[in-house]
């Protein structure tokens, strides 16, 4: 058994060492700078449409995604529900599976930004600290 000293010791590099996985939390902002030439700029508009048909399909397949989730949670629980054999097995049963999935439209932006400095813009991108600053 550990004395109070000892037990304080353990707590502070346990503590410590969780927050070393908690540091800083950064996002990329961009800034755009169009071409100057109307031939460029109709690029742009191209990307743009291209980008958000990206944007549209992933938002979709997020969404396939979750409806797939929810039966399966929906099954799940009504299968827990049938093979339970007592009340405290059906209190055990629970329906809260997480189906959190967020489209992930990373590609569809990455794509873009390639895609406007092609027609001739400049795209510059900036690290911003968005928590744990």
């Amino acid at each position: 058994m550990l004395n109070r000293p000892s037990l304080v010791v353990f707590a502070w590099i346990l503590t410590s060492t969780a927050l070393l996985g908690c540091g800083p939390v950064y996002r990329t902002q961009y800034s755009y700078q169009p071409p100057t030439d109307a031939n460029g700029r109709q690029c742009i508009t191209q990307c743009a449409a291209i980008r958000e048909l990206c944007r549209a399909t992933m938002e979709n397949r997020a969404a396939q995604e979750r409806a797939v989730c929810q039966q399966t949670a929906t099954l799940r629980y009504a299968t827990c529900l049938a093979t339970a054999k007592s009340d405290a097995e059906r209190n055990a049963c629970t329906n809260r599976d997480a189906c959190r999935v967020s489209a992930n439209t990373d590609r569809c932006d990455s794509d873009y930004n390639q895609c406007y400095q092609n027609c001739g813009g400049l795209v510059e991108s900036t690290q911003v600290c968005v928590s744990g600053c």
